[in-house]
């Protein structure tokens, strides 16, 4: 885990930051660190978090980015209870690994057809950069893997990883997959 002013520092490095500022808050009983970011031009979260450990390694502590139009300070400081209630919120998506066999499947899929090293289960597709083209491919790849045809709109409907899942561990596709 590296500082948070390092932290602060590479997320500067990225061409779509303005300003950026990392802080640590309490979220579900645990410590997890937020990038806070004004961007120049458009520029997803989970594409941030990628950029950072890209370059400081998937253990440097960044948990999520929250994108802001502008820094939201209290005098000259962050205003940590504004990242506090984005994070609750779900406005801020902190990153969170497979919790099972479906999942870490799927985020195979489609971190190969994507061209992702880092997917989170709660990453949004569209953030992500996925559009129609790879919606086909990968409901093509899931198709091929699970056995199971899923429809383009519960697909588009559900956006990330988890969603997916839960589509795929119905009744019937989970004994396909377990006979299969």
């Amino acid at each position: 885990m590296v500082g948070l002013a390092e932290l602060t520092s590479t997320l500067r490095g990225h061409s779509a930051v303005r300003h950026a500022q990392v802080t640590a808050i309490r979220h579900d009983d645990r410590d997890v660190t937020i990038g806070v970011v004004e961007f120049s031009q458009y520029v997803s979260g989970p594409e941030l978090r990628s950029y950072v450990w890209d370059r400081l390694g998937a253990d440097c502590g960044l948990d999520g980015v929250l994108l802001v139009d502008a820094m939201p300070l209290t005098g000259d400081a962050l205003d940590i209870e504004y990242v506090r209630s984005a994070v609750i919120a779900g406005t801020c998506t902190l990153f969170e690994g497979p919790v099972d066999h479906v999942e870490e499947r799927l985020l195979s899929i489609w971190g190969s057809a994507m061209n992702l090293r880092w997917v989170g289960v709660h990453d949004d597709f569209l953030d992500l950069g996925g559009d129609s083209m790879v919606a086909v491919e990968i409901l093509s790849k899931i198709e091929d893997e699970f056995g199971e045809a899923l429809d383009v709109y519960d697909f588009m409907s559900t956006y990330s990883i988890r969603g997916v899942a839960g589509l795929l561990r119905g009744p019937r596709v989970l004994q396909q997959t377990v006979n299969g």
